[in-house]
C-alpha cells in the first residue's frame, strides 16, 4: 500500500522530480570545483566548455570557472567592444530554448527552488503589486544602457574621458552587473561581507551594509515568495523576456480540454511567476516573456490540457 501511494506521488510530480535532477546535476557541473574538491581529480579541460554560459552567473564565482554571456555582453561593451556575435548568439539561444534554461538550469534559479521547497505557505503579492514590481528589472537595464554604452563608446572616440568616466563610475564601471546579480552576492559577496563585517561596520560603509541585507532579504523572501529574484530583479530576465514572446519553444493550452478559470484555474495557480495563464491566447502564452518553462502547469492540470510547442504551428 505503502509503495502504490509512493508510485503514484511520484507519477504526479514526474515532470518536476526529473527537473530537479536536471537542476542538481547542472548545478554541479557549473560550478566543477565541487567535483574537484570531492573526488581530488582536475577538471581543467572542462572549464572551456561552460566559459560561457547563457544565464547569469558572476565570474567572480570560485566555484566555476565561466561566468554568464550577459556579463560578458556589458563587460565588453564597457570595455569599448561590442560583442555582436555574442549578442547574436543569446538572441538565438532564446528564440530555440525560451526560458528553458531559467527553469531547468540557472543556478540562482536552483537555490531560489530549494529556498521555496522550505514547507511554508506560500504567498503572491496582489495583481496590482506584481505588475509593478515586474517593471524593477527593466528599470535595472535602462540604468546599465544609460551608463554603459556611453561609456564603451567613448573608448574609441576619447581615450582620456573614457578613463574619467570610467573612475567615476567606480565598482558598477568594471563589473556592470555586479550590484544587481544575485550571483554575486551568494558566491562573493556574502563570503566577504562575513569574513570583513567589523570593518566594514566600523568604516561606515552604508552602501556595502544595504547590498548585503537586500539580498539577504531577498533570498528569505524566496522561502515565500517563489523566484522572487528571478520575477522582479534579474538583469538576464528582464532581457530574454522580450525575445521569449518571439521564440519557437511556447506552452499552449488546448482549447478543447481546458474548461477555464470558474471550473478550474489550477495552472494559475500552480504558477510560480504568477502568469494569468487563463487571460492568454489558446495559441500559446509566455506571460509577456515571463514563463520559465517549468511545467508546473502542464504537470498539475487535471486535463492535460497544456501542450508543448516548437514552431510557429
Amino acid at each position: 500500500m505503502v509503495l502504490l501511494k509512493l508510485r503514484i506521488h511520484l507519477k504526479d510530480h514526474k515532470i518536476t522530480l526529473v527537473r530537479r535532477i536536471v537542476q542538481i546535476i547542472t548545478f554541479i557541473l557549473i560550478n566543477y570545483v565541487i567535483i574537484e574538491t570531492i573526488f581530488a581529480i582536475n577538471l581543467k579541460g572542462f572549464e572551456d566548455l561552460i566559459k560561457v554560459l547563457p544565464i547569469l552567473n558572476t565570474p567572480r564565482n570560485p566555484l566555476s570557472q565561466g561566468a554568464g554571456i550577459l556579463e560578458y555582453i556589458f563587460f565588453s561593451i564597457a570595455n569599448g567592444f561590442f560583442p555582436l556575435l555574442l549578442i547574436a548568439v543569446f538572441i538565438l539561444f532564446i528564440l530555440f530554448t525560451n526560458r528553458s534554461f531559467c527553469g531547468w538550469v540557472c543556478p540562482i534559479g536552483t537555490i531560489q527552488d530549494a529556498c521555496a521547497a522550505i514547507p511554508t505557505k506560500k504567498k503572491t503579492p496582489k495583481t496590482k503589486t506584481h505588475k509593478s514590481l515586474l517593471n524593477v528589472k527593466y528599470v535595472i537595464i535602462i540604468i546599465l544602457i544609460i551608463f554603459i554604452i556611453p561609456l564603451g563608446l567613448t573608448r574609441n572616440t576619447n581615450q582620456l574621458f573614457y578613463l574619467e568616466f570610467k573612475t567615476q563610475l567606480g565598482e558598477f564601471g568594471r563589473k556592470p552587473i555586479g550590484y544587481f546579480s544575485m550571483s554575486e552576492f551568494i558566491f562573493t559577496y556574502f563570503i566577504e561581507f562575513i569574513t570583513d563585517w567589523s570593518t566594514i561596520f566600523n568604516s561606515g560603509d552604508w552602501g556595502a551594509i544595504f547590498i548585503f541585507l537586500f539580498y539577504l532579504l531577498i533570498l528569505i523572501l524566496s522561502i515565500w515568495y517563489p523566484r522572487i529574484y528571478c520575477r522582479y530583479f534579474c538583469p538576464y530576465a528582464a532581457i530574454s523576456a522580450v525575445v521569449a514572446d518571439y521564440s519557437f519553444l511556447k506552452l499552449s493550452r488546448n482549447p478543447v480540454r481546458c474548461v477555464g478559470r470558474s471550473e478550474c484555474g489550477i495552472c494559475e495557480k500552480v504558477c510560480p511567476k504568477q502568469i494569468r495563464i487563463l487571460e492568454e491566447p489558446f495559441e500559446f502564452f509566455t506571460g509577456n516573456g515571463e514563463c520559465n518553462i517549468c511545467l508546473t502547469c502542464k504537470e498539475k492540470c487535471p486535463y492535460n490540457a497544456i501542450i508543448i510547442k516548437f514552431g510557429n504551428v
